[in-house]
């Protein structure tokens, strides 16, 4: 099974649904087939049930269902034996990645109660200068909706907070972007406003009363009419007809997130999962869509998919079939939650771009896709490069390798997650610094440099035995340059293997990709307006040349206050850093 689901998918190439006449009713093919089931849609098939569930005897099977495009792979139930290891999994992840505290959860809403009463004052005001009356006014101020890991139900303290602002006809971005911007710069709550308009999905990012806040806005078409409630108008497909692009993906940003609530069987265990998988993915350093890994949207998207294949079973089979699936799929083959609609046939649909790799070329060059299930369908994951891919992989196969450790009672669940020794890892780095006057233009550049690195590591991929690791971290530079008061650190490891092409004495000169990064660095639309109040600086370093602020990460374990117990040789489950020392050219290149 193994090799035909890197080849391209199980032996057969067909679904889950496709030999439901061979097993009885209520039965899963997975429970009672002692052969390798076609696998649905790209998944790697799979042939009994994980360490720990129960294979003894006939086991207890829920009543038949299917969520998504295809059929469960197994309708099989937890055992008690599984629900116990799901029980110690939450507790152990309550522990190293708690939720936020009711107080913490009482602090946040009161702050964006806050904020949708500032929303609906500014509306109104608009609404007042475009002539309507002081009740029609009032009427058409809409309030904030929430996004990503707030929306779903997984936010962790100290994460912004997506929200968004729909705004009525009368109400127009160019306003939302200058007389909202200055209304909440009058707010003695508002700690630091910072308006990316020109971003591609335009973003207001402010800190209230010390909660981050990214808001988002979109403008409807037509009003709303009497008596309609906002949330179930934004989730119809209608809502869209002749909405601009931007509007557009900053609405899909809420549908998307309503939506995979919908399709997946079990909320309450979806979100159990799902935190461990984004703690997983953070502290092994694989969670940032901006440099070609996976951001929080994907993730989701990926175990909303596992929880349709296996929609009874508990939290800590989820989490083992949520590696193994990943790690064996066909990524020639997307993952998706629900069929891909076309509606561009549709009066007001017509310039909407639906994801489909038969028509748009650049679709068929998306190496992870991973599509959203709300229409017009999107790839989220359209950064993701050759060395992000063989990094996530790598990942994956060391998730699937530990938990069964776990579920052997080999290890504790913290090993699964335990952090990323990035510096550890490796002996060569890419050193850059961001560095600011204020808060404004450190936000600013920042973010523009963070959204560039893709194109200096897509460079250093073609270096002829060199492989590249970005580390989606940002370091706080801790004081280390007073005469700048705000910035961070940022780096991308180099490794050489001699299966790569490295040799002795071979030459590496990357001056030329440095000056070329340097130059889209300087295209920044905004650094005459910032002009002095911003610097970059990139130096390619060895491990002792480390500043202080990155050292003292690793003395701290890569930044967790208590380091996971190191995984054990016999357990198969080193990283990739560590299999990559075995092969490493000996020189010190």
């Amino acid at each position: 099974w193994r090799a035909a689901g890197r080849a391209g998918g199980a032996a057969g190439g067909g679904r889950a649904g496709s030999m439901a006449a061979l097993v009885a009713p209520g039965r899963a093919w997975e429970a009672v087939s002692p052969f390798v089931a076609p696998a649905p849609l790209g998944a790697p098939a799979v042939t009994s049930p994980s360490v720990g569930s129960p294979s003894a005897g006939l086991p207890k099977m829920g009543h038949p269902c299917k969520f998504g495009i295809t059929d469960p792979i197994s309708l099989q139930e937890p055992s008690e034996a599984d629900v116990a290891l799901s029980r110690r999994m939450v507790e152990e992840l309550d522990r190293g990645c708690p939720q936020e505290s009711p107080e913490e959860a009482r602090h946040h809403e009161a702050v964006l109660q806050e904020l949708g009463l500032v929303v609906t004052e500014w509306m109104a005001e608009a609404g007042l200068e475009k002539g309507l009356s002081e009740a029609e006014a009032r009427r058409s101020a809409s309030k904030l909706l929430h996004l990503g890991s707030y929306k779903l139900g997984v936010a962790q303290p100290g994460s912004d907070i997506d929200t968004l602002c729909i705004g009525p006809p009368h109400v127009s971005r160019e306003a939302f972007f200058t007389s909202f911007v200055d209304k909440l710069k009058q707010q003695e709550s508002v700690d630091y406003c910072v308006p990316s308009p020109d971003a591609f999905t335009p973003i207001i990012r402010i800190k209230m009363r010390g909660v981050s806040i990214d808001l988002l806005f979109a403008k409807l078409v037509k009003p709303l009419e009497e008596g309609q409630n906002l949330e179930d108008v934004v989730k119809d497909d209608d809502i869209l007809r002749n909405m601009d692009d931007k509007s557009v993906r900053c609405v899909n940003g809420y549908r998307v997130a309503e939506q995979i609530l919908q399709l997946v069987p079990n909320a309450a265990t979806f979100r159990e999962t799902l935190r461990f998988v984004k703690c997983w993915a953070r502290r092994r350093g694989i969670y940032s869509n901006v440099l070609g890994f996976f951001g929080g949207i994907t993730w989701a998207l990926l175990v909303a998919r596992v929880c349709q294949l296996y929609p009874y079973y508990a939290t800590s089979q989820l989490v083992n079939r949520f590696f193994r699936v990943y790690d064996q799929w066909n990524w020639s083959k997307p993952v998706m939650l629900c069929e891909i609609e076309e509606k561009q046939n549709q009066p007001g649909m017509a310039l909407f771009k639906v994801w489909n790799p038969k028509t748009n070329p650049a679709d068929r060059q998306h190496v992870m896709p991973v599509i959203t299930p709300a229409f017009p369908a999107m790839n989220s994951t359209h950064n993701v490069t050759e060395t992000t891919k063989r990094i996530l992989l790598d990942e994956f196969r060391r998730g699937y390798e530990s938990v069964k450790t776990v579920e052997a009672d080999r290890a504790e669940w913290a090993q699964v997650h335990e952090p990323f020794q990035f510096f550890r890892q490796f002996r060569h780095f890419l050193w850059l610094e961001v560095l600011a006057r204020n808060e404004e233009v450190y936000q600013k550049f920042s973010g523009w440099v963070e959204s560039k690195l893709r194109i200096l590591t897509k460079q250093l991929e073609v270096a002829s035995g060199m492989v590249i690791h970005p580390n989606p971290r940002r370091y706080d530079l801790r004081g280390a340059d007073p005469a700048w008061p705000l910035g961070c650190g940022m780096f991308i490891a180099m490794a050489f293997f001699k299966d790569q092409g490295a040799f002795v004495g071979q030459t590496v000169d990357l001056r030329g990709h440095f000056h070329h990064f340097v130059d889209v660095i300087a295209q920044w639309s905004e650094k005459d307006t910032y002009n002095g109040q911003f610097l970059f600086r990139v130096k390619r370093i060895l491990v002792h040349q480390l500043p202080d602020y990155a050292r003292d990460v690793v003395e701290e374990g890569e930044g967790d206050k208590k380091r996971a117990r190191p995984a054990r040789p016999e357990d198969g489950a080193a990283s990739a850093g560590e299999q990559a020392k075995k092969r490493h050219v000996s020189n010190g290149l």
